[in-house]
């Protein structure tokens, strides 16, 4: 690890080696939309640790582990969005309503006992809600400038002017799912099923909280790599 790397962005040390996300996970770093900040600011803003998050990734980085990421940073952008579509949107699509249909069991059985329950459905429910359409934006009008802009010899006459506009509605979202995550991360005490849960309500939290990871590593995708190199080739355009 470089002494100094906690001057670099969070986003650009996890687009180096995508099993970094691991560590800012356990000490809940937030790389996807708040990338862009250097880990020491990030720290000094959350009253976070810095030196044992640097010794972490110091570890990881040591113990050379693999990572069953592709190398993102790597790919065309018209590989990487449909890497997104295929990957990430295609679990969000599957995952929505059964882990949706589990929350709906879980509250109707123990909602009564834990009314923390009922919130973190309601929650839930915005999340799909607000997902669903930012997942159709994107297929329908963000990822096909971005292809459109790969092919283009010159820049290209896109009827929102810019592909940074869509980009910046794609990241405003981005914000406030982040903020969903956040809210029904707190309402579980980090997903942590009581001492008595059932095993549908074990299972509720671990597909939450599986769901919540695949998602910050998708935005982290999207506003560190993908929206960054779609801006920089149409301005080179």
């Amino acid at each position: 690890m470089s002494e100094t790397s906690s001057t670099v962005s969070i986003g650009d040390l996890v687009t180096a080696k995508p099993g970094r996300s691991r560590v800012f996970e356990k000490f809940g770093v937030d790389y996807c939309c708040r990338g862009k900040q250097t880990l020491e600011d990030a720290c000094a803003a959350d009253g976070k640790d810095l030196a044992a998050i640097l010794a972490a990734l110091s570890l990881f980085d040591a113990a050379n582990e693999s990572s069953e990421e592709p190398d993102c940073d790597a790919m065309s952008l018209t590989e990487l969005v449909d890497h997104l579509e295929a990957t990430h949107h295609a679990y969000l699509k599957e995952e929505f309503q059964p882990l949706g249909e589990l929350v709906e069991k879980v509250f109707g059985v123990h909602g009564g006992h834990f009314a923390w329950i009922g919130e973190l459905r309601r929650k839930y429910r915005d999340l799909v809600m607000e997902l669903t359409a930012h997942l159709e934006k994107e297929e329908v009008v963000l990822f096909p400038m971005i292809r459109e802009l790969e092919l283009s010899a010159s820049k290209p006459n896109f009827h929102c002017g810019s592909v940074e506009n869509p980009i910046n509605v794609m990241e405003m979202e981005h914000d406030a799912a982040g903020l969903l995550l956040g809210s029904m991360r707190q309402l579980s005490s980090d997903y942590t099923p009581p001492a008595e849960a059932c095993n549908s309500f074990r299972a509720m939290m671990e597909r939450l909280e599986a769901m919540e990871y695949d998602i910050h590593r998708h935005i982290h995708k999207e506003n560190s790599i993908l929206h960054p190199k779609a801006k920089a080739l149409e301005e080179s355009l």
